[in-house]
């Protein structure tokens, strides 16, 4: 049968404590009944020494007297058992049942007394033996004995419920804010369960409660960034079929069209002073590095792996981009060529992004500006940056601009930084951008061992 936590805490411990306060609150009666029992006692004990010992005749002035004093009824008979005085109004003659009472020569506690009724009320009763020669009859009332009793311990009793009481209600209030607390960690997960990745509000009270709740958090936002990854990596792939689909058309007309224009230069003699056909060969070849960087994208990363110089391939990609340099009027420069630098990765696709990020640069800075790209190597990755003196990207893509299809530009279409975003990732590193000095410098980072010539390796899935 399910047991809630609250009933799982709040039973035993209110149990508990009702069971101490009670242990205490009956101790502390029975402490009391005590010294109430030893105070009537020693009062009534007292009395009757008084009485005993007395010479003078025990009048029933003397025994009203002493009643008040004691709160007993007396009784005084001579050696015939003939009643002589008394303080019960309305009894002319000792009772039957008094007559066979043993004689003591003192008072012990009344509770331990015999028990006579008369006329319908018990009583203790003591007979004691005076020093004028007559019989001292003492009559305590058994209700006034368990009265004093009573009012002795019910203060106690009092107390203790008292007392169980704001310490049950505590202890519920406890559990219950408890199990209030432990209910929402467990609609929470539900929710999780359901799709809600949401965090959860800590109430920042420093207990398991809360260690409980930020772990949950954590889980969710783990979780939220595997439903990212694998949304990226969903569009990714579709992003690669499209691609190499498209590319794979577009590279047969590139590749007839350049051909063309080869044949066209081998038949007509005035090619060497007609600029026009270099200029349309540069840009074909251009064409085609893009191209084949989109067909790249649907391959495997570490198909194509080889041992690349860092700065031949960046004058690689500037052979390609210095055209268009050229046609916008721009500054395009590589400094820092000391060398070489040797990376691992496959050449293709590292052209194809650094060739997106450069054109982009070119397109960002615009005519009279200045486009640098330098390759730094670090301890355990190459890092290829490419920096413009435009103004930089719009602030509402900051967060997204790596994504397919995501672009300021009126006749963009969002795929170069993808791209390259998607090589950097194959080579095990990541695509960045920062702001700095009014320049714009994005970073491709790929591993320096990420494969070893040759040999395909699975991807980093972080960047």
């Amino acid at each position: 049968m399910r047991s809630s936590i609250r009933n799982q805490i709040l039973i035993p411990l209110v149990a508990v404590q009702a069971v101490t306060v009670a242990t205490i609150a009956l101790v502390a009666a029975r402490m009391a009944t005590n010294n109430v029992e030893v105070q009537v006692t020693d009062r009534l004990r007292g009395v009757v020494e008084t009485l005993g010992r007395s010479n003078f005749p025990l009048t029933s002035g003397v025994l009203d007297k002493m009643r008040g004093l004691s709160g007993a009824q007396f009784l005084v008979t001579d050696d015939a058992g003939n009643l002589l005085e008394s303080t019960w109004s309305g009894l002319d003659r000792l009772p039957t049942n008094l007559r066979t009472l043993p004689s003591r020569t003192s008072l012990d506690s009344p509770g331990t007394s015999p028990k006579v009724e008369i006329n319908d009320e018990r009583f203790f009763a003591t007979s004691i033996r005076s020093n004028s020669g007559s019989t001292l009859l003492i009559l305590y009332p058994e209700s006034a004995w368990q009265r004093a009793r009573w009012e002795a311990i019910w203060p106690t009793l009092a107390l203790g419920i008292l007392s169980l009481i704001p310490m049950a209600l505590m202890t519920g209030a406890v559990a219950h804010k408890l199990s209030r607390r432990l209910r929402t960690v467990e609609g929470k997960v539900a929710a999780i369960a359901s799709g809600d990745l949401r965090d959860l509000e800590a109430r920042r009270s420093g207990d398991e409660v809360d260690d409980l709740i930020q772990s949950v958090n954590q889980m969710a936002g783990q979780l939220r960034q595997l439903r990212e990854t694998i949304r990226r990596t969903e569009r990714a792939g579709i992003l690669a079929q499209l691609a190499a689909g498209l590319a794979h058309q577009l590279r047969n007309a590139a590749t007839g069209a350049k051909m063309a224009v080869q044949l066209h230069a081998r038949r007509c003699p005035s090619f060497e002073s007609d600029g026009s056909l270099g200029v349309a060969l540069r840009q074909l070849a251009l064409c085609e590095a893009q191209i084949k960087g989109l067909l790249t994208m649907g391959q495997s990363p570490g198909q194509s792996i080889a041992r690349l110089d860092s700065h031949e391939l960046i004058e690689d990609v500037l052979r390609l981009a210095e055209p268009t340099a050229k046609h916008v009027g721009l500054n395009l420069d590589h400094p820092d060529r000391e060398g070489p630098h040797e990376v691992h990765g496959d050449g293709d696709r590292l052209r194809a992004a650094l060739l997106n990020l450069i054109l982009n640069a070119i397109e960002a800075a615009g005519p009279q500006g200045n486009v640098s790209v330098s390759a730094v190597i670090e301890e355990s990755f190459a890092r290829f940056d490419v920096i413009d003196d435009g103004p930089g990207p719009l602030p509402e893509l900051a967060a997204t601009m790596f994504e397919p299809f995501v672009t300021g530009k009126p006749e963009g279409v969002g795929l170069g930084l993808a791209l390259a975003s998607r090589v950097a990732f194959d080579h095990g590193g990541g695509l960045s951008w920062s702001r700095v000095d009014d320049q714009t410098i994005f970073s491709l980072r790929i591993a320096r061992d990420r494969f070893e010539e040759g040999e395909p390796d699975e991807p980093n899935p972080g960047r």
